[in-house]
Order: C-alpha cells, then sequence, then structure tokens
C-alpha cells in the first residue's frame, strides 16, 4: 500500500526546514522534497530574520513597538500589502526568535540596515549554520524523511481533497508517485526563470542578475498556476543595488571582490548610458531598495573611479563607514582587482586614460561635461544637483578613469501566488485551494507592494520562518 504524508513539502531552503521542523514538533508524517544535490537553497546566504519586541531587543535596550513598523510597512508599501498578514507576522516575530532558538539557531546580534530600524536578528553563521546546524538536525532526529536529487514537477487534485506528488529522481532518471493530506510550496519564488521574469517585471528585466542558489525556477508557482491558483504579481524583486557581472564567468566568483563593494556600497559617483547623473548616491547605498530602483530605470549604468580615489580607498580608506558588515576602513586588494578585472578583460570593467577616450569607450557622450560638473561641486562641498554630502563629494580627477557597469543584484522574488492569512493558496475568485499553502518567496507577494521593505531589515526572511509555521498550524487543525 502506497504511503500517505500528513504534508509533503517541496522546498528545502529555510522557509521549508522551518515548516518541516514545526511539523516535527506536531509529530506529522512529513516529507521535504529538494531537487538540489544540497539542501538550504539561497537560505544559506540569509543573514538574519526580522522580529519586533523581541527578547534580544529588549535585552540590547532597543524598543520599536509594533505598531509603528506596521505603518511603516503600510506606508512604504502604498497600502499594496495585505494589512492584516502584517499584523499577524508582526504579532508573531518575537515569538518566531524564540521558537529558532529553542531549535539550536543561535544569533550574533540584532543590528540595522543602513540608517534603518534594528529588527535584523543576525545569524551566527548566516542561514547555512541555521539550516545544517540546527534545523535539519532536528528534522532527521525526529523521523522526517528529507530527499534530495528530487523535484517535484506536478500535482493532482484527488476526489476526497488529498493531493498526489508527482515527483522526479534526478538521480536515478525516474518518476515517483506519492500520496499526502497537504501540500505546501517552499520553491524559492521564480529569480532563475527569465521567461517569468520578463512577465512580472516592467523596467529592463535583462538587466537583473540574480545572485542567489540558482534554483528559484518558479517551480511551485507553475504547479499551483495549474491547479487553478491566481496569478499574482506585483513585479518584486529584491534588487538589493549593483552588481559587478561578466558573462562568462560565474557571478559569486565576485562575491568577496573589493571593487564590487566600493563601487556599489560606497556613494561615489555613478552615471547612466548617456553620461548623467541621475540620483543621489548615498540615498541610494544606506538603503539598497532605492539603488535597485533608480538603476533598473537606467539601461546602463556606470560608476566612474579615477585613480586616485583607487588608491585613497586601498591605502588609506574611504568616507562611507559599513560596519558591522565590513570591518576594515579600506579595501586592501581594490587595486589587484582593478588590474586582474583589466587583465581579463571582464565585461564590467573599462579604462582610459582621459576621459574622453573613457566617454567614447562606454558611448556616454555626456560624460566629460558631467564629471567636470561634478569636480566643480566637489570643489565647492555643495551638491546643488542631488543634495549629497560634500564628505561624499570625491572628485573624479587623476587618470588614469575607469567606468565600471553595473548590472542590478537580485536575492529572490516577492510575489506569483495569492494566499490568505492561513497561507492557503488562492483562487482567481479568491477561494481557497483545498490543502494548498504557500510559504516564503511562493507566498510573499502578500507582504510586498513593488519593493522590499529595507526600512525593516530581515523581514523577507522572518517571513519564510513566520509563513511556514503558520501553514503548518493551520493545516494541523485540518486533519
Amino acid at each position: 500500500m502506497t504511503k500517505k504524508y500528513d504534508v509533503i513539502i517541496i522546498g528545502g531552503g529555510l522557509a521549508g526546514f522551518a515548516a518541516a521542523t514545526d511539523a516535527a514538533d506536531r509529530n506529522l508524517n512529513a516529507l521535504v522534497l529538494e531537487k538540489g544535490r544540497t539542501t538550504g537553497g539561497t537560505g544559506n546566504y540569509v543573514e538574519g530574520v526580522f522580529a519586533a519586541e523581541s527578547k534580544l531587543q529588549k535585552e540590547a535596550g532597543i524598543n520599536i513597538k509594533r505598531e509603528q513598523i506596521l505603518q511603516l510597512e503600510m506606508d512604504y508599501s502604498h497600502y499594496k500589502a495585505d494589512h492584516e498578514m502584517w499584523r499577524h507576522y508582526i504579532d508573531h516575530s518575537a515569538e518566531n526568535v524564540d521558537w529558532l532558538q529553542k531549535h539550536g539557531v543561535q544569533f550574533d546580534k540584532v543590528t540595522e540596515m543602513g540608517t534603518d530600524l534594528p529588527t535584523w536578528h543576525l545569524f551566527t553563521g548566516h542561514g547555512n549554520k541555521a539550516i545544517h546546524e540546527a534545523l535539519q538536525p532536528y528534522v532527521e532526529k525526529n523521523n522526517i524523511a528529507i530527499k534530495t536529487s528530487t523535484q517535484a514537477v506536478d500535482l493532482k487534485h484527488d476526489a476526497d481533497g488529498s493531493w498526489t506528488v508527482i515527483a522526479k529522481d534526478l538521480t536515478a532518471d525516474k518518476e515517483i508517485t506519492l500520496q499526502t493530506k497537504n501540500v505546501i510550496l517552499g520553491t524559492g519564488g521564480y529569480l532563475n526563470n527569465p521567461e517569468i521574469m520578463e512577465n512580472a517585471n516592467k523596467f529592463n528585466p535583462e538587466r537583473i542578475v540574480p545572485v542567489n542558489s540558482g534554483k528559484s525556477t518558479g517551480d511551485g508557482l507553475k504547479m499551483a498556476w495549474k491547479q487553478g491558483a491566481k496569478h499574482f504579481f506585483t513585479g518584486m524583486t529584491m534588487n538589493f543595488g549593483g552588481q559587478i557581472h561578466d558573462s562568462q564567468t560565474p557571478t559569486y566568483e565576485f562575491a568577496s571582490w573589493d571593487l564590487g563593494s566600493a563601487v556599489c556600497d560606497e556613494p561615489i559617483l555613478w552615471v547612466n548610458e548617456a553620461g548623467n547623473r541621475f540620483t543621489n548616491e548615498f540615498d541610494c547605498v544606506s538603503n539598497w531598495a532605492n539603488e535597485g530602483n533608480a538603476m533598473i530605470r537606467q539601461d546602463r549604468v556606470f560608476a566612474i573611479l579615477d585613480q586616485k580615489t583607487i588608491d585613497d580607498f586601498t591605502d588609506k580608506g574611504f568616507p562611507l563607514d559599513l560596519h558591522p558588515f565590513y570591518e576594515l576602513p579600506n579595501y586592501p586588494h581594490l587595486r589587484d582587482n582593478v588590474k586582474e578585472a583589466i587583465t581579463k578583460n571582464y565585461d564590467f570593467m573599462n579604462s582610459a586614460p582621459t576621459l574622453a577616450e573613457l566617454a567614447e569607450k562606454i558611448a556616454a557622450p555626456n560624460l566629460e561635461e558631467t564629471v567636470n560638473h561634478y569636480n566643480e561641486l566637489a570643489e565647492k562641498g555643495v551638491d546643488t544637483d542631488f543634495g549629497k554630502d560634500k564628505k561624499y563629494l570625491l572628485p573624479v580627477a587623476q587618470g588614469p578613469f575607469y567606468a565600471i557597469e553595473l548590472a542590478v543584484g537580485a536575492f529572490t522574488t516577492g510575489d506569483g501566488l495569492k494566499v490568505n492569512l492561513n497561507n492557503e493558496v488562492l483562487n482567481d475568485k479568491g477561494q481557497p485551494i483545498e490543502h494548498l499553502y504557500a510559504i516564503g518567496s511562493d507566498g510573499s507577494g502578500v507582504i510586498y507592494g513593488d519593493t522590499y521593505g529595507v526600512k525593516v531589515p530581515g523581514s523577507h526572511a522572518g517571513y519564510c520562518v513566520y509563513s511556514a509555521r503558520n501553514a503548518v498550524k493551520n493545516l494541523t487543525a485540518n486533519l
């Protein structure tokens, strides 16, 4: 007789393992399906989770009220976010941190992102350690099965409301049929699916570079849509700002480069395809959602540097303190990064002895005029164009000159399926599809407008935990 599960969790990332952990707490007969050879997915790179009024915040003397955050998020989304979902999420956020700690997840500190609220509860060892040294061992100890290299490819809704899950064993290249009362979709969204990205994003989706596990191809969305789920798009990609990118080189190889931080995290001069400056660079680097939005509206973006700035950043220091995420006051490898990029002829690197030659090289006709004007602003110490503080008005005057082309890096998506307060997937009529749930990125569209809310950092990862626990709690009530 075919074994029937209480719940099959599709996706073995942070949300999937939070669901599996809660299922273990409730003594459910559960199975985790993960198409990758290894578990964790993009959750391995998560820094931490959001919470309000947590014990850790109180111990650190941080006093942020839930009502304050709720209003901030609704304003930030222009009320496109689901007010009730946010209220429930915030109300349970401190409890989620306690729950994670109870299951062995360790935290380093509570901090903010740039100038925003200190709601970010940072994991010790990022999500990788939280998953692999706490949640997954707990799940395995409690006899919940985990099948890796196994991709769910289809769902069939049975007459009694249960589900048949059709999966493919990618190692043996054979089909598997599984029976379950409930299905939880936690496949990580659609950032790595170019076709869905093209349909979901209004501005230059081809310039968005995924910086994630590479497995977020919309599997959960496609299966749910086939079952009549509502197509629910806000176009929300978590665009965290500029990203150096070479078409022949995996993006992760640049993750530790000082050059990437120097041109994307420091408020230096940025210009667009015409060579025109287009924003206050400080306002962007202090809120990387702003940075991603400003950059994606341009057809091309270049960070403009001169040799003096590169030498100063390498040997002396840079103007914007990046603690706690970067501890050094300078970029010791920046000059070497620049030389390597030139030697290897990476797509993003352009250099020339004069500004005129650089402008011709990148086909940006107004570059020389823009830089000359910017240098005048730096000399006067007043940015009459965009209001950037004079501390960050670094002149671009000593050749050779460099134009580093920036794509827009993105971590995940936040839409595709609409869910209710129980994290049940809804159809086109707003009714729940029986025993089908979406969590994490697959079901997070309800907490966004078109932009990730950096002002309360950790909110997406925190929602992964909240939505997972919420789904398991509600499906358990219906077993």
